[in-house]
Order: C-alpha cells, then sequence, then structure tokens
C-alpha cells in the first residue's frame, strides 16, 4: 500500500485573480492610498500558511515611501482591523511580525459609521500630537498621550458581545 501524504493544502487564488480580503467595504475605502499599497505588499508575502507570521520592514518600502508615510500607512491597517501585530520589533534591529486579520470585518457587518469616524478622528489626533512642538519637561506627557491613543485603536466595541476587546 502506498503511503499517503498527508500535506495542508494552502490556499492560492486562481490568475489573473489576487484576492485582498476587505476591498470595498467602508474600513477599506477609509485608506489612504499608501495604506492599500501596504497592504497587498503584505498579501504579496502571504503564502497560504504564514497568515500570522508576515514582516514588512521599511527597508523594503523605501523607495516607494518615507518613515512618516509608512507608519501613518501601518497605523491605517491596524486601526481599521486589517493587520494586528504578533510581535513588536524594536532594540536589536529586530522587525515586527504582523498577521492578516479579520478585524475589519466588525465594521463592515454591522455598518458602524461611528466607530470608523472614532478611528479616523484618533488617527488624526496622533498625526497632529506627532506635529506639535512640547516644551523640553512635557515630552513624555506628549508620548504618553499618544501611546494611550494607539492604544485605544485596539479597544474596539464588539457588536456581539457590546464589550470592549482589547
Amino acid at each position: 500500500m502506498a503511503k499517503q501524504k498527508h500535506e495542508r493544502k494552502a490556499y492560492h487564488p486562481q490568475p489573473p485573480f489576487a484576492i485582498v480580503e476587505g476591498v470595498g467595504t467602508p474600513p477599506f475605502k477609509r485608506l489612504s492610498p499608501f495604506a492599500v499599497w501596504v497592504l497587498a505588499k503584505f498579501y504579496e508575502k502571504f503564502n497560504g500558511f504564514n497568515r500570522s507570521d508576515l514582516s514588512l520592514s521599511y527597508g523594503e518600502v523605501r523607495p516607494v515611501m518615507s518613515t512618516p508615510i509608512f507608519n501613518r500607512a501601518i497605523w491605517q491597517l491596524l486601526g481599521f482591523g486589517f493587520v494586528d501585530v504578533r510581535k513588536w520589533g524594536r532594540l536589536e534591529r529586530n522587525c515586527t511580525i504582523y498577521g492578516l486579520s479579520n478585524r475589519w470585518r466588525r465594521f463592515h457587518e454591522d455598518g458602524d459609521e461611528k466607530q470608523l469616524d472614532k478611528i479616523t478622528a484618533t488617527l488624526k489626533e496622533i498625526e497632529s500630537l506627532k506635529r506639535q512642538k512640547w516644551e523640553e519637561g512635557t515630552k513624555s506627557i506628549k508620548r504618553e498621550r499618544m501611546d494611550a491613543l494607539r492604544h485605544s485603536l485596539f479597544k474596539v466595541k464588539d457588536p456581539l458581545t457590546m464589550a470592549t476587546s482589547n
């Protein structure tokens, strides 16, 4: 009897179609063109098995966009629920590990424009805080405020339980 191989089969869309989940939904429409490009880069790296093991460094996108634009695009993708951070990378030149997320479906299925407006306002407030000049002794307050705003992007009301989830 021949051995049967028990290999997992990855999902691969047939050419010429490349599937990007969420295209045309209200959260997707709120993304900047740069964020859409970064999301497409994540999907280029997605091979069917590595949904929660994707990385995209600034070195890979340097020919297309600057660091602030790349940061803004990543935070838009995080805020609107298209990607999640699996492991933060900072020290020793470690890259952040991302995972494709389905959190964007909450906004699409619920049709909650107020929640999308709140996320958009939070992202704009983060950008305005970055540009503000603060006095020398108060820069830590600015940093704490930005961290609190960024953390609030992950607290989304779940329509099923009406509770906040992190």
